[in-house]
């Protein structure tokens, strides 16, 4: 296989050559990029460069015969996209797709549709938008999610969310009935020894973790709450509420079941109300409502809602029906 180079246009001149070639390779990561630059496979007019060199107009970079120039591929799944502009774009996130895959050759995921999105009617070769995810949802949950497109605005929103200026509400239903309107929940957390891809309280040596929890809707045996985060620890919301007794109707990690069926909800109800074999949940009730930001560039305050999707008012009606318990507070 032959080397391939790209040349350098005027608009480029002065950029960063990782700035440069993550624009224009947008099937390489980053990281990649990184090490070829760094061990010399990826050169500028024929000479090798620290992974600190800038382009100039005219420049021709040289790269390795197995770099992937090609343009992105389709976006694997459509998003609903809530608000977009030239520096961010914010995303009602459907339930069952990963933020991004834990590695080569696994199922689609959210970054992936977001290539494709970002980059509809991209020019050939580029330059193309490669997505900068400033937080993250966890696999099922739901809602509002906001992404950069480009490394200043990335900048700009990582330290909103750094410094706690990032406002974030959710929805959550939960096994149980709070007996006060709202709670905070100061309960320090960890990555847990034993799983390490799941958190556990820990008052000694766990991090600060905040969460104020409010009842909205009180059920027979169920309740809806609005939860907001105050501080944002991997599975805070979920491990938070498993800790205060009200652990999500369903959350495999830290409640007390992997899906709902029928039979289950008649055990927690006292009474044959659904047909035993109904599947009534299979994911974490869990829903990013609204966030709250400035804009990365305007500095203009932002408020973007996502509505409750279909799975979880679903349940909520059967619950408004079959145990409604009383009216709200």
């Amino acid at each position: 296989m032959e080397q391939s180079a790209i040349r350098v246009c005027g608009d480029d001149a002065g950029r960063d050559l990782l700035e440069f070639l993550s624009s224009r390779l947008i099937n390489e990561s980053k990281t990649r990029l990184r090490r070829l630059v760094a061990s010399g496979q990826i050169r500028i007019n024929g000479n090798a460069v620290s992974t600190a060199a800038k382009v100039s107009g005219g420049d021709c970079v040289s790269l390795p015969p197995d770099v992937d120039i090609g343009p992105p591929p389709a976006a694997p799944f459509a998003l609903n996209v809530l608000y977009e502009d030239d520096d961010h774009v914010v995303i009602d996130k459907a339930p069952g797709h990963p933020v991004v895959a834990r590695g080569r050759g696994e199922e689609p995921c959210l970054y992936d549709a977001l290539v494709g999105l970002l980059n509809r009617g991209a020019p050939a070769g580029g330059p193309y938008v490669r997505p900068h995810m400033v937080h993250r949802l966890d696999r099922e949950t739901s809602g509002v999610l906001l992404v950069a497109k480009n490394e200043r605005a990335s900048r700009g929103l990582s330290l909103q969310f750094q410094h706690h200026l990032v406002g974030k509400t959710y929805v959550a239903v939960v096994e149980g009935v709070l007996p006060r309107a709202e709670v905070t929940a100061e309960i320090p957390l960890r990555r847990s020894a034993s799983h390490g891809l799941r958190m556990t309280t820990d008052e000694r040596s766990g991090k600060r973790a905040v969460t104020r929890v409010v009842l909205k809707r009180a059920f027979g045996h169920f309740s809806l709450l609005e939860v907001e985060p105050r501080t944002g620890r991997q599975h805070q919301i979920r491990v938070h509420l498993a800790a205060l007794g009200y652990p999500l109707v369903v959350d495999v990690a830290y409640g007390r079941r992997n899906r709902l069926m029928g039979a289950e909800f008649n055990e927690i109800v006292q009474a044959l109300k659904v047909r035993p074999d109904r599947p009534l949940l299979d994911r974490c009730p869990l829903h990013a409502q609204k966030i709250v930001y400035r804009h990365p560039s305007s500095g203009c305050r932002m408020e973007v809602s996502a509505p409750i999707p279909a799975d979880m008012q679903e349940f909520l009606r059967l619950l408004e029906e079959l145990d409604p318990g009383e009216a709200s507070p």
